[in-house]
């Protein structure tokens, strides 16, 4: 495990600081989630869905080595999670957009989006061979 995680350490090393302030950027924006966990459903699946993309993403770079693919990870997880936060979270009478949650919320989904994005095409590129 600590072979691998050196691996992916080194890999990260690799990638221009943007990205790596991006990474660092989800992390605290799913993390935020502890302060409305108690209070809010979404919250705790939001901190659930956090939990859950490590062990497999972990999964993802044991089988391909390649952290360009750790997006497999994000689309498995976090489509399910912000149709469930579309859906039902935003959509319902008590959400503000206006209220801390809500603003939260929004920057929250937002990032997935953007996330989602760079990692479908990250996926595209390795599958043509282009990383």
């Amino acid at each position: 495990m600590k072979e691998m995680m050196d691996q992916i350490n080194t890999q990260v090393e690799m990638l221009p600081a943007v990205i790596r302030y991006w990474v660092n950027w989800m992390g605290i924006i799913f993390l935020i989630s502890v302060i409305f966990v108690w209070k809010k459903k979404s919250a705790q699946f939001v901190l659930l869905s956090m939990v859950l993309t490590i062990p497999v993403a972990l999964g993802v770079f044991y089988w391909t080595e390649t952290i360009h693919l750790l997006g497999v990870a994000h689309i498995l997880v976090w489509v399910p999670l912000f149709y469930y936060l579309a859906k039902y979270e935003m959509k319902s009478e008590s959400f503000s957009f206006k209220s801390i949650y809500g603003i939260w919320l929004c920057l929250l989904m937002t990032t997935i989006s953007i996330s989602l994005v760079f990692d479908v095409r990250d996926i595209a590129l390795v599958i043509t061979g282009n990383k």
